[in-house]
């Protein structure tokens, strides 16, 4: 390894970096590569195999099935493994599952893989500090989730195998699972011109939308259809009643209303420069939304404290009606409806003045990467085949064990579809989703219309979602200040929104912001973009 690899440097890094956490999941992988990706980039090869009941390509959002297919396919013909086990280091978001001793589930993972695989999970939020420490230990697994650390480059280099005579162009279709991919997901894994790992896709399903209880506000009469930011609050007035403990809002829709004002999704280009949001003219007049929101009490008052659950909860109890949160969380916001007759929507931001639809931002290709140790190199192919059979997309024997494991135990057939017991989600969890995952799909087997109601959501917002332009990029910068540069502007837009702060101290926090480290960030993402085209 570098001796500038130390682990001095490995763990200095840590404490700034933290898990950017959405609904479900948190990103435990750094930005992506800078090579020239055009030039090595694997070819994207569309599984076909299940016909979707609404197709999403069109849109550039997941496809949609009512049902999982009665007689499902089976996608690998021979165990992956080769008998030797096979270890991984990754993050989850749920709770640690039982161990192989207990977990009938791992069990008979392990029998159709071929090999006894090992997992040492970490919860997400934690992952950072964990990955610097098994990195500085020399401990990494045969696959290991690449955690945010400085130098990323060259611990990948040191560490990882050099994937890319197996996966670049057509050689990945020896693994068609994993050329099932999309394109832009491999961003993240290319570093100078070679192919490191693998990467967790999501895209568009990983965008931020206010998603609203569509039952409630057709009890109380009250007209989704927006059509400004007065309408906006006007609407949460009417959905607030404090003597019921009732608060339109279960936490401060900061993106929303920035979506009403065109801000860019993180970083915009302009001409070989990139300029980020933090620079956008309307800061200060979305800030007076946000700010008459709260002062008024349409936001619950615990909103900028608690977990990330309790939001979750609200808006299940009928507490608050609105919530800000990704398409990804559409389950679990079916699981926590207290009413068996609630219904979920998804508002969509108008412009603040009026005069149209506002525009949401696409959520990033891919959460992270995995990666091959180099000491591992031997068995590359064994591995990338363990990797392909995650991958394995709906619709396929193996993608409907892996999500709802063995029928009769960990779930039960409901009107033709595979409902997770309690066993079921206790055992399953075993960082599957985060090791390897084909492209995701909009499949609710909860109730019944949610699918189509999801699916419909994201075709009337997705399509002219803002991309970042940086997604997928890497900055050392961005590594090692960014996310306390970030969580600098956090806190004071919280402050501001909570009138600790006046709107007028965000331009000097954008010049701090800039100089701190702001505008080396964006000189090296925009390095980075012109090296990937």
């Amino acid at each position: 390894m570098s001796s500038q690899l130390s682990r001095r440097t490995l763990l200095a890094g840590v404490g700034v970096l933290g898990l950017a956490a959405c609904s479900n999941e948190g990103r435990g992988g750094p930005t992506g590569g800078s090579g020239n990706a055009a030039g090595v980039r694997p070819a994207y090869q569309r599984y076909t195999g299940v016909k979707p009941d609404f197709a999403g390509a069109e849109y550039n959002i997941p496809d949609a099935f009512n049902r999982y297919p009665a007689d499902p396919v089976q996608a690998i013909t021979q165990p992956p493994g080769d008998g030797r086990p096979i270890s991984i280091t990754t993050y989850t978001n749920t709770p640690i599952p039982p161990k192989l001793e207990q977990n009938r589930f791992w069990q008979e993972l392990n029998r159709r893989v071929g090999s006894p695989v090992t997992v040492s999970l970490t919860p997400s939020v934690d992952y950072n500090q964990k990955f610097a420490t098994v990195v500085a230990g020399d401990r990494l697994s045969d696959i290991f989730m690449v955690g945010a650390v400085p130098q990323v480059p060259q611990l990948l280099g040191a560490k990882a195998a050099d994937l890319t005579a197996h996966l670049s162009g057509d050689n990945i279709k020896k693994y068609p699972y994993l050329a099932n991919l999309p394109e832009t997901a491999w961003n993240n894994c290319i570093y100078g011109n070679k192919i490191y790992g693998v990467p967790i896709p999501r895209g568009a399903i990983s965008s931020q939308a206010l998603y609203s209880r569509a039952d409630l506000l057709e009890k109380q009469g009250l007209n989704a259809g927006i059509k400004s930011a007065d309408d906006f609050i006007e609407l949460c007035k009417q959905l607030t009643d404090k003597r019921r403990n009732r608060f339109a809002l279960a936490t401060s829709p900061t993106q929303y209303v920035r979506n009403m004002f065109d801000m860019p999704n993180n970083w915009r280009e302009d001409g070989s420069t990139l300029v980020h949001y933090y620079e956008h003219e309307s800061h200060e007049a979305a800030f007076e939304v946000l700010r008459k929101l709260w002062s008024a009490g349409y936001v619950h008052p615990d909103a900028f404290s608690g977990q990330n659950q309790d939001m979750k909860v609200r808006f299940g109890s009928g507490t608050s009606a609105l919530v800000q949160d990704t398409f990804s969380g559409w389950p679990s916001y079916l699981q926590t409806a207290v009413d068996k007759d609630a219904r979920i929507g998804i508002i969509a931001p108008p412009k603040h003045d009026g005069s149209g639809t506002g525009k949401i931002w696409l959520g990033a290709p891919a959460i992270g990467f995995v990666a091959i140790n180099k000491k591992a190199e031997s068995r590359v192919e064994t591995l990338l085949a363990y990797l392909n059979f995650l991958a394995a997309p709906f619709g396929t024997q193996e993608y409907l064990f892996r999500k709802f494991g063995l029928p009769g135990l960990h779930h039960q057939v409901v009107d033709g579809n595979p409902v997770l017991t309690q066993k079921g989600f206790s055992e399953v969890q075993l960082g599957l989703m985060y090791q390897a995952d084909g492209p995701w799909t909009i499949f609710l087997p909860e109730k019944a219309g949610n699918a189509e109601a999801e699916f419909n959501a994201m075709k009337q917002t997705c399509p002219t979602a803002l991309a970042d332009p940086a997604a997928g990029l890497y900055s050392e910068t961005n590594v090692r200040k960014g996310p306390q540069l970030n969580e600098d502007m956090t806190q004071l837009t919280n402050d501001i929104i909570q009138g600790r702060k006046p709107v007028s101290a965000w331009a000097g926090a954008v010049k701090k912001w800039k100089s701190g480290g702001g505008d080396k960030i964006a000189e090296e993402f925009a390095q980075a973009l012109e090296a990937s085209r």
